[in-house]
This record gives structure tokens, sequence and C-alpha cells, in this order.
């Protein structure tokens, strides 16, 4: 074969698995281009010649490029890599690979693609400004993506955690930017040796990344030390913390990033005083370990006769008159149900609960012995909103129902952060549409409180009950539930207070404007046992 068959053999290779074939140098200068550049709004890659690749790439991504031209060693190859491309329209996700060939050591080839080759977790998680990694608000669907991926391709993964200890004492001894160099180095470390760019910002200090089983956490401790050492003047440094555990194949890929989230989540509070027992690479062993057990429990609870179904009372607080029941679940004979429900949401659980309490609560008003009268208030977690499958099995079954609409409604739980209002409320406009009222619950509770009032559309808000036991002995307290009630009312949306255990409360509640209440004056939670005895839905 001739040097030209050769050469031409080899750009047809490439091409097929790329759009845009560059040679850069050290500084990242491009010295070479070839191919398709016109998503860059660039006619010719001839016009790229001389250019920085850096002035190429979005910020959030720079870092991350910068070190790889800088560390790749010869016969070594980086990528796929999902970065941000600037265009004229903004910016858009490419592909970029590398390596840099013997007897080449100041030339990196790199070749770009305009495909999209990742899931679109990665394509759209939010990103820390400083380091380029993955908000933890995202962290869990990139992980379960990069988990599907990796058993796809039959490849071991592991999660390591990295707590950098003194990172405020360091940034307090430099100045700004070698603050931000350092950030920007320690994400660009951390991408660089995760696997499908799975590497999350958790807390301050704290990060998280998946990567391939070969990867030494040790030498990943290193570099970040090393990255420290080298710009403080002091020449103290930061100490490194690394631990690491196996994502165990035998969980499903969900059910592993949801006890995976859900460690990392207690790596980051450290509510439990494990780790600092512990140490990093046993306590996430414990709390995977612990975390699957709950997992398994809690399934079994619902499949079990452990789960109860209870009801309580909502009354017009004018007249006293029932309005209609809140339908709650316990797990165990009188205990609080607050903490099961809670890990639920954390670990994505609570989608099942919701899709079982929502599925008997239609049975039971669909029995031709039901009163006719009875309404029934479920709760839906804001995190089961977020789901597409879960979103789609309340669409199915609340368009066959037999009964009049309006005597089942929804009660959305603020106890987990909604994150796309927008998709949010086209779902509860579509429930209304249908003829289902909707409560905002838990309302005043937390921060998000009034912004959820702002972007979602709902008949009622039920004030969260801490106003409402300090009332009477706080004029403050009473105030703002005036004003709440005065809000409410001038939206057209109805009021409930919870927690209303006294005939003093009561009227306090009537005179400040409130609609309806609950609580134990007027019921506390019983049995519901026609719906207990209407069995499991499936």
């Amino acid at each position: 074969m001739n040097t030209t068959e050769q050469r031409n053999r080899f750009l047809a290779f490439a091409f097929a698995g790329a759009d845009l074939l560059l040679e850069v140098d050290r500084q990242g200068v491009i010295s070479f281009a070839l191919g398709a550049a016109h998503p860059m709004a660039i006619d010719d890659a001839s016009n790229l010649l001389n250019r920085s690749l850096l002035s190429l790439i979005a910020d959030c991504d720079a870092g991350l490029v910068r070190y790889l031209l800088a560390s790749l060693e010869t016969v070594k190859r980086f990528g796929p890599l999902r970065i941000g491309c600037v265009t004229e329209e903004g910016t858009e996700q490419i592909m970029l690979n590398g390596c840099r060939f013997p007897g080449q050591e100041d030339v990196v080839c790199i070749t770009l693609s305009y495909g999209d080759r990742n899931g679109p977790a990665i394509a759209t998680a939010a990103r820390d400004q400083h380091t380029g990694l993955i908000e933890a608000q995202n962290f869990e669907d990139a992980a379960l993506e990069a988990i599907q991926c990796a058993k796809k391709a039959g490849q071991e993964i592991k999660l390591s955690l990295f707590s950098l200890e003194g990172q405020e004492a360091f940034a307090s001894r430099v100045d700004g930017e070698v603050a931000e160099a350092f950030l920007e180095q320690t994400g660009a470390i951390l991408r660089a040796k995760s696997y499908a760019d799975t590497a999350g910002l958790q807390g301050d200090g704290k990060y998280a990344i998946l990567h391939a089983a070969d990867v030494e956490p040790s030498a990943i401790t290193d570099q970040l030390q090393q990255a420290s050492l080298s710009l403080d003047p002091k020449k103290e440094g930061i100490r490194v913390e690394s631990g690491s555990i196996e994502i165990k194949s035998e969980m499903s890929a969900k059910d592993a990033a949801s006890a995976l989230s859900f460690a990392v989540k207690q790596f980051a509070q450290d509510d439990t005083g494990i780790i600092r027992k512990e140490g990093l690479s046993r306590s996430l062993e414990i709390l995977m370990k612990e975390t699957g057990a709950k997992m398994s429990s809690f399934r079994s609870a619902l499949t079990s006769d452990k789960l109860r179904f209870m009801q309580q009372p909502i009354v017009d607080l004018q007249t006293k008159a029932l309005h209609h029941y809140e339908v709650l679940v316990r797990f165990e004979e009188n205990q609080s149900p607050f903490q099961m429900i809670r890990f639920a949401e954390d670990t994505g659980l609570i989608m099942e609960l919701d899709d079982i309490i929502l599925k008997q609560a239609i049975a039971h008003l669909s029995h031709q012995d039901a009163d006719p009268s009875l309404k029934l208030a479920v709760n839906v977690s804001g995190r089961s909103l977020s789901s597409p499958k879960f979103i789609s099995n309340l669409y199915k079954a609340m368009t066959k129902l037999n009964f009049q609409r309006s005597r089942l409604m929804l009660e959305i739980t603020e106890s987990s952060i909604i994150e796309d209002l927008d998709q949010a409320d086209r779902v509860i406009q579509k429930i209304r549409k249908l003829g289902h009222q909707v409560c905002l619950d838990d309302f005043g509770a937390g921060a998000a409180s009034f912004q959820y009032l702002r972007a979602l559309t709902v008949d009622f808000i039920k004030i969260d009950g801490a106003y409402i036991r300090t009332a009477l002995k706080r004029k403050r307290e009473a105030m703002l539930l005036k004003a709440m009630a005065g809000l409410a009312r001038d939206l057209g949306i109805g009021t409930i207070a919870e927690s209303i255990e006294t005939e003093d409360q009561s009227t306090m509640l009537q005179n400040l404007g409130i609609d309806q209440g609950q609580g134990y004056l007027f019921g506390r939670p019983a049995a519901l046992h026609f719906l207990q005895n209407s069995g499991q839905a499936a």
C-alpha cells in the first residue's frame, strides 16, 4: 500500500467516527484542521488554523480540556467526553476525543463529533461554574445513565468519594485567581478520571465520581494534593481523604443509582457521624449496605400486611361539615411514617408508594358499596411528579375512573423539592382539567413555598402545622396566617390548616380567614378498613 492510499484509509477511518479532525500543540493552538466546522459557524475548517482550541470550548469545560492537553502522555488517549462547543446561537454539545502519537510528543490529535452519544442526563445536567462538575441535585440521574451504560458494556465501575479538608483555609491563603485555578484543576482531575463524565460536587470540599474499576482513587488523591501544594505559597496544601466501593452488579441500575445517591447525600451531610468514626471507604460500605437493606425492607412493606391505610377528616371551619378525608399511610402500628417516607423520597421509592396509595384510593371510590358523597385526597410527592413513568401511570389511572372525578383530590407534598416547576404545572393542569382538585401541601414549611405558589396553579394550599401550634401564643404567626389566607383568597385558592387540636385554635383560624381545618379536634386518623381490604393494586 502506498503512502497516499494509507493516508486516505486512515482519514476514512477517522471520519467514520468523527466530523472534524484537529491537531493542537501543548498550548492548545490549532495547527491542522480538516472536516466539518459549520456547526461552529465556520464555513471552512482551515479558518480554524492558529486559533486556540479553548476559544471553541464553553467556559465550564475549558478547565477540563486545558488539563487534558497538558497532562496527556505519549501513546495515551482520552474520551469520548461530552463538552460544550461555542456557536453563534449559544452552546451545543459535542463529543471530544484525543491522543498523542509517538514521535509527535508536542502534538495532540483531536476529533470532534457532533452526534449525541450520551444520554440526556449528562447533556442537560446543571454544572458548577467553578469546577465544571455536575451539581448535587443532578448527580443521581447522571449516575443512573452511567451505571446502565456500564452494565450494557459489561464494565465494572466504582464509586469514589473525596473529602478535601482545609479547602477554605487554603482559599484564604491565596488570591482569588489562584483559588479559582485550584477549583478548575480539581474539577478537571475528577472529570478526566470519571466514567462517562459522571463526576459531581456534593458540598464544600466534597466530591463524588464514578470511574472504571482499574482507576486508583489513591492516584487521584495524590494529584489533588499535589495541585494544592503547587499553588499554595506556604506549601501546606490540602489534606485529601478518599473512599471507594464497587457498584454491585446484583442490584438493578436504578436501585444502585438510588442507593448510591442516598449514600453520597449522607457523605455530604455526615448526619450519622459514621464517616467521622469509620473513615470514607468503610463508612461508604456501611451506608450502601444499610441503604440496600432499607430499600428491600421498604419494598417488602409495600407488599405485606404491614402497610396500613388511614383516613383523617378535613372540615369546613364555619359549619364544621365534613369536606373530605386525607388518605394516610402507616408502616407500623402507632408509629409515625415520617422517617420511612423521607427515606423513600431520598431513594426514589416514594413513586412506588404514591402509586399504590393512588390505586387503593381509586379502588375504594370505585367500589359499588362506596358512599357516593365520599371525597378522598391522596398525597403525591414532588419527586414523583418528576418521574415520567409515574406521570404516565397517573394519567392512565385517572382516565379510567367510573366515579365523579371531584371525589378524588391530590395533595402535592413539598418535602421533596420540585426542580422542573413548568413540567409539574403541566401535569397539575392536565389533572385539574379532568375534574380533580389539587392541593399544595406543607405550605410555609420550606423556602420554596411561595415560588411554588407562583409557578403552580392549584385549588388549595394546606398550611404547615408549625404556624397553627404557635399562633395563639405568638402574634407574629397569627399575622402570617392572616396574610397567607388573604393572599390565597385574592388568588382564588382555598386554605386548609392542619394540626388543630383545640376549639380556641379553630375559632382563631376561622377569624383569620382560613377555610378548612384538619387535626385531632375533628378526628384522629382512623383505619380505612374498606380500602385496606380491597387488596393491593398491581
